[in-house]
């Protein structure tokens, strides 16, 4: 039988997603297991054996296609922390991206070290969601958990050392425990947070194969014994390279439970302050982007509020035709890029009697986008890059009900890629590419389909008056000080 299927794999936040597809970039079958979050206030943690669990669900759901399958890619979120021992048992809880518990030690972190160029190779900036600040809060407060870990791996890389019995991860993924450019262990800050560099893994590029299916892990999980498996990217640079980003310079917009927006480039920025900025080192072009906090989050508790589901709730403010709507601040669970504040909170303003639950799900949607044009236009501005329309991908792209939103918003024509899963491609192009041994071949040949929407000089308008509202309200909440709600 003719291997001519790629399974691409997406651990996420809230599930594990992946497809089948096939060499012609045709999705052949789409399987999703969910993983449980266990949340206590700035405390968000998700169990490794749920990640290993949830991958046996899935590979159960497509045993029919595996003498099919050519390789296998892997995505995931960033940036988590998860420990294992030498024989690749978990640790201690992971500590998801949306972690907050380190936020002293982020700022102790940001005094001693300052800007963290050099020392990183990138502008990461000192949060609380960032891997150092988290293991220096381990190390002040469960030395235990030092003690029992070997290595310090991302999510995908444990899915990816039970699969293949390797400890390996890619530079981007490892940020923070290496230093980006030169790829070593940052032995100093590692130092400094009491832990010792041998923690970290062997690092490669995310479409090198990081080895073969192991006997165990075909007794496992069912997959084919030898089947090649990548290295992985995050889930950002996943869903960016689906979208062309590493192709040629692009603006984006990929949204999720958050939302990742970002401009490439050819020549990478000195600095990039607020943002991240990933170097050639890591990928084919410079990337300076910034992962905002909720996106599809923010309309998940908005629609709970009003008592609709989210589909419905989209609905609602994708019809609302009022001249303006009320301005939504989405921080309500504070905010990553540009502002870097895990103390503020979210807020509607500018409310009149008039506005129904139409108008509040139209503001949810616009102060998400919004809140996306400010790192989009900062992400432009110190690339020096800036292209004429936004890709936009992610849920947000395969919903149409988001277009008038999105046009209105962003102040450019947009590039709908209506794929649901582009992570999952991103991950499947990277196997891919382990077999043809060229990335942008593999890109060719499995890109989404894009549709155009040109925006109008009325949208136009539109967003610049209301983008400028949006940043009026952001200014009075900041004018407020840390630690205002």
């Amino acid at each position: 039988m003719a291997k001519d299927l790629i399974l691409g794999l997406d651990l996420g936040t809230s599930s594990i997603k992946a497809i089948l597809i096939d060499l012609s970039g045709t999705v052949v079958k789409k399987l999703e297991a969910k993983l449980p979050i266990r949340r206590v206030e700035d405390r968000v943690e998700q169990d490794a054996n749920d990640y290993k669990n949830a991958l046996i669900e899935i590979t159960s759901g497509c045993r029919d296609f595996f003498p099919r399958i050519a390789a296998m890619g892997l995505s995931g979120q960033t940036p988590s922390l998860l420990g294992i021992d030498k024989n690749g048992n978990p640790t201690f809880p992971v500590l998801i991206w949306q972690d907050n518990r380190a936020t002293k030690e982020a700022e102790e972190l940001s005094k001693k070290f300052g800007n963290p160029w050099e020392l990183i190779g990138t502008s990461l900036p000192w949060a609380a969601s960032a891997c150092p600040a988290k293991m220096l809060w381990i190390s002040r407060n469960k030395k235990e958990w030092i003690e029992k870990t070997r290595w310090l791996l991302q999510p995908k890389d444990y899915l990816g050392f039970l699969l293949t019995g390797e400890a390996l991860s890619d530079p981007w993924s490892t940020k923070g425990i290496c230093n980006v450019r030169s790829r070593g262990a940052i032995s100093e800050l590692i130092q400094y947070c009491e832990w010792d560099s041998r923690v970290m893994p062997k690092l490669g590029d995310g479409f090198e194969s990081r080895g073969q299916v192991t006997r165990a892990a075909s007794e496992l999980t069912g997959l084919p014994e030898g089947l090649e498996v990548s290295i992985g990217w995050s889930d950002a640079m996943c869903g960016m390279l689906a979208l062309g980003v590493f192709a040629s310079p692009t603006s984006f917009v990929i949204t999720g439970t958050s939302a990742i927006v970002g401009t490439s480039s050819k020549t990478a920025p000195s600095d990039a302050g607020a943002l991240y900025v990933i170097p050639d080192s890591c990928a084919p072009l410079s990337v300076t982007y910034g992962p905002t906090q909720m996106s599809g989050g923010s309309i998940a508790w908005a629609s709970k509020l009003i008592g609709t589901s989210e589909e419905d709730f989209v609905s609602l403010g994708d019809r609302n035709e009022s001249d303006t709507v009320p301005i939504y601040l989405p921080y309500i669970a504070g905010e990553r890029a540009p502002l870097w504040r895990s103390d503020i909170r979210g807020s509607f303003s500018e409310l009149s009697i008039s506005d129904d639950q139409s108008a509040l799900a139209r503001a949810t949607m616009e102060g998400v986008a919004f809140a996306e044009r400010q790192v989009l236009e900062m992400s432009q501005k110190i690339s020096g890059s800036v292209p004429n329309e936004v890709a936009l991908g992610g849920h947000a792209g395969n919903d149409p009900k988001w277009i008038n939103t999105r046009k209105r918003t962003m102040g450019k024509s947009i590039r709908r890629i209506s794929d649901a899963d582009i992570t999952c491609r991103g991950s499947a192009i990277l196997a891919h590419a382990i077999l043809s041994k060229d990335l942008n071949e593999s890109t060719e040949a499995l890109a989404p389909k894009a549709e155009i929407h040109e925006i109008s000089e009325s949208e136009y308008s539109y967003g610049m008056k209301n983008f400028e509202r949006f940043l009026s309200e952001q200014s009075l909440l900041l004018s407020k000080g840390k630690g205002a709600r």
